[in-house]
């Protein structure tokens, strides 16, 4: 047989100086993994926040939306208001003039009084 190399010779000595250094390096990535996990709950506060802020955002447009409708429409409801008014006012001034006429009417056929 040919030579064959012993069991031994094929294990390489462990390096005690790796086993700290990974160890260093496996608690640096777990403090790392915690920061970035404290991170996420802070940006999902935040995020929540936002959604809860936008929300009311929105709710506060509709509102206004529907302000904004009522008040139009009472305006529109004062404008044709003032506009019968309007009417109303013209249709009062005919029939003043037209009482004046009648009255002046009324008047021409009544004898002439004396001055006392």
């Amino acid at each position: 047989m040919g030579m064959s190399i012993p069991v031994e010779q094929n294990k390489r000595p462990v390096e005690h100086q790796r086993v700290p250094k990974i160890d260093e390096d496996v608690t640096t990535v777990i403090v790392q993994v915690g920061e970035i996990a404290e991170t996420q709950k802070k940006h999902t506060a935040l995020l929540e926040r936002h959604t809860l802020l936008l929300k009311e955002i929105k709710q506060n447009q509709i509102d206004a939306r529907l302000d904004r409708r009522v008040l139009l429409t009472r305006q529109e409801r004062t404008e044709i208001a003032v506009a019968n008014l309007g009417d109303e006012v013209s249709d009062l001034k005919t029939d003043v003039s037209q009482i004046k006429d009648t009255l002046g009417v009324i008047l021409s056929r009544l004898p002439e009084q004396p001055a006392a």
